[in-house]
C-alpha cells in the first residue's frame, strides 16, 4: 500500500523541515563581535583593573578577592527591548517592551568581568550591566538586531502554526501534496517516493484502460461479448 499516512510524526517533521527552510529564507542578524568589543573597552575595561587593585587593597588580607572576577566571552546586558510573541487565539503577533531585557553580547575574546555576589556571600553570577540604549549607537544597534530577530521568530511560529493547522485537514500526504505540491519540498524522499509510486500506478491504470479502449472500441468487443452472452442464455 503506498498511501502514506499523514501521522503527527510526519507532520512534526515537515513542521521542522519547513523552520529550517525559513531560517534560510529569512537569516537572523549575527551581531559581529566586535560591537561586545566596542561596548567592553568603553564601559568595563578600562574600570576592570582599578576595582580589581583596589579590591585586593582593601580587601586581600580578608579574602581571596581574585574570586570576584573571572573571564567570560559573553557580556551580559539589560537594557529596554520591544519584543515580539504570537497570539494563536487571533493569529497575530503582539509586541511587548521589556524595560529591562537581559540578553548577551558576545565578544571576541573572553575579557575580565566582575561577578556578582549572592545573599549568602557566593560569587555565583555575572553582573548584569545595564545600559540606557538611546545614549549609545553601539547598544542601539544591538537591540535593534535582538528585536528584527524577535520580529522574525514570531513571524516564523506564526507561520508554522499556520502550516500546522493545514495539514492536519488531510488523513493522507498524498492529499496534502495535491492541493499543495511545494509542500513536496518539505517531504523526506522515502516518503515521497511512496507518494509518487502511486501516481505513477494511477497513470500506469490510465494509460492501460485508454488502450484497452481503444481496442474494444475499433474492434467493437463489448458488442460482441454482450451478443455472446445473450445468445447463451437463450440456450
Amino acid at each position: 500500500m503506498s498511501t502514506v499516512r499523514m501521522s503527527d510524526y510526519l507532520r512534526q517533521n515537515i513542521i521542522e523541515t519547513f523552520k529550517d527552510s525559513y531560517d534560510k529564507a529569512h537569516p537572523p542578524i549575527q551581531v559581529d563581535t566586535k560591537y561586545g568589543d566596542k561596548v567592553y573597552n568603553t564601559y568595563i575595561g578600562p574600570n576592570i583593573k582599578t576595582l580589581s587593585e583596589t579590591a585586593e587593597d582593601l580587601f586581600g588580607d580578608v579574602f581571596n578577592t581574585t574570586r570576584m572576577f573571572h573571564t567570560a566571552s559573553t557580556l551580559q546586558a539589560l537594557a529596554p527591548v520591544t519584543t515580539s510573541e504570537i497570539v494563536t487565539s487571533t493569529n497575530k503577533i503582539e509586541t511587548t517592551l521589556q524595560e529591562s531585557f537581559s540578553f548577551p553580547i558576545r565578544l571576541s575574546t573572553e575579557r575580565l568581568m566582575p561577578r556578582e555576589i549572592s545573599s549568602s556571600g557566593v560569587y555565583t553570577h555575572d553582573v548584569q550591566f545595564k545600559f540606557d540604549r538611546y545614549e549609545d549607537k553601539t547598544v542601539n544597534y544591538i537591540c535593534e538586531c535582538i528585536e528584527h530577530n524577535s520580529e522574525l521568530e514570531a513571524k516564523k511560529r506564526l507561520t508554522s502554526y499556520k502550516v500546522n493547522t493545514l495539514l492536519k485537514k488531510f488523513t493522507t500526504l498524498n492529499q496534502a501534496i495535491k492541493a499543495w505540491p511545494a509542500l513536496s519540498k518539505l517531504v523526506e524522499p522515502e516518503k515521497l517516493a511512496k507518494v509518487h509510486e502511486k501516481q505513477q500506478r494511477k497513470r500506469n491504470q490510465e494509460l492501460q484502460k485508454e488502450m484497452a479502449d481503444e481496442i474494444v472500441i475499433d474492434n467493437e468487443l463489448n458488442k460482441t461479448i454482450l451478443t455472446g452472452v445473450l445468445l447463451g442464455d437463450d440456450d
